[in-house]
Order: structure tokens, then sequence, then C-alpha cells
């Protein structure tokens, strides 16, 4: 731009002279000022353009960093919401997944009700009652702490609704005869059960099941007999006498009662000490005539039953007077 300036004063100074070159001068002037001119606007286009390009490259890449940092946080809040989602399923999963399967387990599966175990009963009869169906007391009176053991866990077992009727049975049997030999040693020495409350032990209540107290009496004559309405059942309870039926040498079971039944009333009727059995003449234990309303049939058919003879239908029958010393 100076030297534009500086080519016009040059003109005018030439014109001012009279000089004939002026136009000449002037003319070359012009045109190497047009150079000139050209020459800055092309730089200053060019600066323009390059400074352009600068704030172009300088806002693309500041486009550039705010994507990338936008995209930089997005990514840390999604995996912040992945983070968070996995951590809730990994709770299910530890927690309450369990939780649940638990309570489908629980809902399907049966709410098991507990049943008697009789083995140290059937321990305790194995050892100390003999084959003839006598009773060892002074070993069961040096094990009487096991039998208030096994009675304590039959308090704590009563009958259910759902038990079998064997399993009921077995139950009431086996805390009937438990109960008579435990009321004996917690006597013992003594010569027969009468002997026992004032001749009345079958009152006495002392029995445990649940939370009620029975008697000898109110288990036979109020629980096995009323509902069962079984004969056999006559030759399984024992009383402690010599006239009883013998005492089974093991405990009553669910599985095994009807065999254990039959084979104790087969040992009963058949025994000559409680039973003088002819094809026309009986002599019977009292137990026929005290419970004869049991024997729906008769006691004759009874007899011929499980007896091993046969007897007449018109024969003579009579009671054995009843022993009640004790049964050692």
């Amino acid at each position: 731009m100076k030297k534009k300036y500086l080519i016009i004063a040059l003109s005018i100074s030439m014109i001012a002279c009279g000089s004939n070159n002026t136009e000449q001068i002037t003319e070359e002037a012009l045109v190497e000022i047009s150079a000139e001119e050209n020459k800055e606007d092309l730089l200053a286009i060019n600066n323009e353009e390059r400074v352009e390009t600068i704030l172009n490259e300088e806002e693309t890449e500041t486009t550039k960093e705010a994507q990338t940092t936008e995209l930089k946080v997005g990514n840390i809040e999604t995996a912040i919401e992945e983070k968070a989602k996995q951590d809730i399923n990994d709770v299910k999963e530890d927690v309450l997944e369990p939780i649940k399967e638990e309570e489908v387990e629980q809902k399907e599966k049966p709410v098991e009700v507990i049943r008697p175990n009789h083995t140290a009963w059937n321990e305790l009869t194995k050892k100390h009652v003999t084959g003839a169906g006598n009773v060892y007391y002074t070993g069961m009176r040096a094990n009487s702490s096991k039998i208030e053991t096994y009675l304590e866990h039959l308090k704590n077992t009563p009958p259910k609704s759902d038990w079998t009727k064997n399993e009921k049975l077995a139950y009431w049997l086996n805390l009937y005869n438990a109960s008579t030999v435990y009321l004996i040693v917690s006597n013992y020495p003594i010569k027969s059960i009468t002997k026992i409350n004032g001749g009345k032990p079958w009152d006495k209540k002392f029995i445990k099941s649940g939370d009620k107290i029975y008697s000898l009496n109110d288990i036979e004559n109020k629980i096995i007999r009323p509902r069962f309405k079984d004969p056999r059942i006559h030759a399984a309870l024992n009383c402690a006498a010599k006239s009883c039926p013998e005492m089974m040498s093991g405990a009553y079971l669910p599985k095994k009662l009807s065999t254990q039944l039959t084979k104790q009333v087969k040992a009963w009727i058949n025994d000559g000490f409680r039973n003088k059995i002819t094809a026309d003449k009986i002599e019977i234990s009292q137990i026929f005539d005290w419970y004869k309303v049991d024997f729906k049939d008769g006691v004759i058919a009874f007899i011929n039953k499980y007896g091993s003879v046969k007897v007449n239908e018109n024969a003579k029958i009579s009671y054995l007077e009843y022993d009640w010393a004790l049964n050692e």
C-alpha cells in the first residue's frame, strides 16, 4: 500500500513538471499497483481462508472432542446402569432366587408328620422277655430310665389323623404294655400287680399321650377296643399276671402288626396252661368271659379259627381261675 501511494505522488509531480512520459509512467505504475493490489488481495484471501480453515479445523476438533467426551460420558452412564442391573441380578440370584426356590420347595414338600420310633422298646423286650413270655423285671428295673425315655417319646408323638390304622394300634399296644411294665418296676419288688393303687392299678392315671393323661383302663376300654374292634388285641395286651397271654418279645410294629397279632393269638389259644381245649370240652381264660362281646362270631368260632384242635359247636365251656401272680 505504501508503494501505491508513492507511485501516485510521483505521477502527480511529473505532471506538474510537464513531463511527456507521464501517461506511460502512470500506466505502468497503475499496472504495477494493480498487480500489487491483486497480490495483497490474494494474500488477504489466502490468510482469511487459512484462518477460516484453522477455525474450521479447531471447531471440528472441538466438536470431535465434545462428541468423544459425550460418548465417554454416555459409555460411563451405560456402564453404571449395566453394573447396577448386574448387581441387582446378582442379588436376585444370590438372595431372592434361593428364597423363592425354598418357598416353592416348602409349598411342594408335604408336611412331615412325626411317627414314633419303637426301637428302644423292641430292644428292651427282646433282652428281658423270655420265649415263654415271662418278664425279667430286675433287668427291666435296671433299665427304668430307658423305659421312661421311651414313654416320654410316645407322649411327644401322639397319633395323628393321617396315621394308618396299624400305626395307631401299634402305638397304643406298645404304650399300654410299656406303661404296665413301668408301673411294676416302679413298685418292684412286688408279688402281684393287684397290690398297686389299692387293688385298682388299671384305674391309676399316669400314662401321658400328647396333652392327655390316661389309665390302663382308659387305653384298653375307651380307645383300643371300641376304635379298632379286633378281638386279637386281647392276646397282645399284657396285664403282668401269669394267666395273661404271653408277653411278646419285641415291639408291635405297623408293617408287621397283623402277622404279630395272629401269631400271639395262636400261641395264647394253644397254650395248655392258659387254655385247655378238646373237641367236646374247653376250659379257657376268663378273658373270653369278660370280653365276650368282642368275639362277635362266638368264642368257639374264634378258637376254631386259630386253635390246633377243632371244637364242636355244642362243646361245654368253662373258665379257668385267673392267676394274678407276677409273670416273671
